[in-house]
C-alpha cells in the first residue's frame, strides 16, 4: 500500500538505488509511475507493506517501508529487486551497480559518481579526503537517510579507503 514519503517513521526501512547518471525527466516520470503501481501493489505473504519511494536529485531511488504494520520477507524484497532489473533493462538504466560511489565534486558541489577503486586511488592521492561528500547508501532507515546518508567520508563505511598517516 503506498503512503506519502512523509507519513513513514524514522525507523522505516530503507533501500537505495543509485544511478551513476543524472536521470531526466523523461526517465524519471516513468520510473515514478512504475514504483508508484508496484508499491500500491507490495505484498509479503498477502499482507500489504506500507511503502513509498523518493527520487532524489534525480540519482537515487528510495523506497522506504513501515516494517511496523508487516515486514518485508525474502520473496517481497525479491520482487523489488526484480523490478529494478526489469527497469534496468527496459530503461537502458543502471541502478544495481554497487561498485560505483557517489560523492560531491569539491570544486562545483556536483554529485559525481566512480568505480570504487578509482574512488580509493582517489582518497590515496588526495584528490578526495577524509572531509569529501560520499553518500553511503548502506544506511537502513529513514532516519539514517537524514542525517548519516550524505556524510563526510570519515563518517561513513568508506573510510576504510582513508590512507594511514
Amino acid at each position: 500500500m503506498y503512503v506519502n514519503f512523509d507519513e513513514l517513521g524514522d525507523d522505516a526501512r530503507v533501500w537505495i538505488f543509485q544511478s551513476p547518471e543524472f536521470l531526466e525527466f523523461e526517465k524519471t516520470e516513468p520510473l515514478s509511475g512504475r514504483f508508484l503501481n508496484f508499491l500500491d501493489g507490495w505484498q509479503a505473504h498477502g499482507n500489504p507493506l506500507k511503502a513509498s519511494f523518493k527520487l532524489m536529485y534525480n540519482r537515487f531511488v528510495i523506497i522506504a517501508l513501515d516494517e511496523a504494520s508487516y515486514q518485508a520477507t525474502g520473496c517481497s524484497i525479491d520482487k523489488l529487486t526484480h523490478l529494478v532489473q526489469d527497469l534496468e533493462r527496459e530503461m537502458q538504466l543502471s541502478l544495481l551497480d554497487r561498485t560505483q560511489i557517489a560523492y560531491r565534486d569539491t570544486d562545483n558541489g556536483m554529485i559525481d559518481t566512480m568505480h570504487m577503486m578509482n574512488f580509493r586511488a582517489a582518497l590515496e592521492s588526495g584528490d578526495l579526503d577524509q572531509d569529501s561528500t560520499v553518500f553511503n547508501n548502506l544506511i537502513e532507515t529513514k532516519e539514517q537517510l537524514s542525517n548519516q546518508w550524505e556524510t563526510a567520508v570519515k563518517n561513513s563505511w568508506h573510510r576504510q579507503w582513508l590512507p594511514v598517516a
